[in-house]
């Protein structure tokens, strides 16, 4: 039997907050909230590799998102049993934590959806048109791919930001570079139901931060979402795209901040409970 084993880096201890990337990325496009911690704070960051990307690439036989769903559902009972636990879920991480929801709604006491996807078809998506907000020259250092690869999302150019796309992007673009799953997901992104369907039922706190200018999933969907939604918040941040938390790191780290003050809050109410 192939071993199954989902790359896992866990950084703090304390309330748990499982962390979900992109496609094709891997778990450092998330490491940027890494500053909204600090040593004292008592989460407990679940960082990983989506199953069948990165790190967590071998064993999983994995052709469609619904695969990559059920693999995590997986490991979410290994992991988790029953106890609670958050989640923040970029993109395509978003995607998934919507379905998460059906079956782990009375554990997920909260969701960050960080331009998530909401809609699994490229053709179906409603989308701005690309506009790039030019701030300084890219460094010369950088190679042709490397600048391909940074203009397909970028929003804002400038060496700054190149160098977070490079940090924290590249990685995940790099280690999936050449990974089947690009072809079986573009194949099959469809999950079995919409997010909506998945949330309909979800009451507790969901903020939803989008980029104005996000070329890969746009920001009307999302809001479309967000109606049917009973406790949420959504957020369109300007000269943002795809990259938002690259693009608009302070406004980033201020919604997420607030975000972890009203889990705190939340968790504090029911401290005496077992959730």
């Amino acid at each position: 039997m192939t071993n199954k084993k989902v790359f896992v880096q866990k950084i703090g201890s304390g309330f748990p907050i499982l962390m979900l990337h992109g496609f094709p990325l891997d778990y450092h496009s998330l490491l940027p909230l890494e500053n909204c911690f600090s040593q004292q704070s008592a989460w407990k960051r679940i960082y990983i590799d989506l199953p069948g990307m990165g790190q967590s690439q071998g064993g999983f036989q994995i052709k469609s998102a619904t695969d990559v769903l059920n693999a995590l559902v997986e490991f979410i009972h290994q992991e988790f049993g029953e106890q609670p636990f958050a989640i923040v879920g970029y993109s395509f991480g978003g995607y998934l934590a919507s379905a998460l929801t059906e079956k782990f709604g009375h554990q997920i006491k909260s969701l960050f959806l960080l331009a998530p996807e909401t809609v699994a078809e490229n053709s179906d998506r409603t989308l701005p048109a690309k506009h790039i907000y030019q701030i300084s020259d890219l460094p010369q250092s950088a190679t042709k791919d490397e600048i391909t690869a940074y203009k397909v999302t970028a929003t804002i150019e400038s060496t700054e930001n190149f160098n977070l796309f490079k940090k924290y992007i590249l990685p995940g673009l790099m280690s999936n570079g050449k990974n089947p799953l690009l072809k079986y997901l573009s194949e099959n992104p469809q999950l079995p139901k919409e997010p909506d369907q998945y949330l309909n039922k979800y009451c507790l706190p969901t903020t939803i931060v989008v980029g104005k200018n996000d070329n890969m999933v746009g920001y009307e969907d999302s809001f479309a979402l967000y109606k049917t939604l009973t406790n949420a918040a959504y957020i369109s941040l300007p000269m943002a795209g795809h990259t938002l938390h690259l693009d608009q790191p302070q406004l980033i780290n201020c919604l997420f901040n607030t975000w972890l003050t009203n889990l705190e809050k939340l968790i504090s109410i029911n401290k005496k409970s077992k959730f």
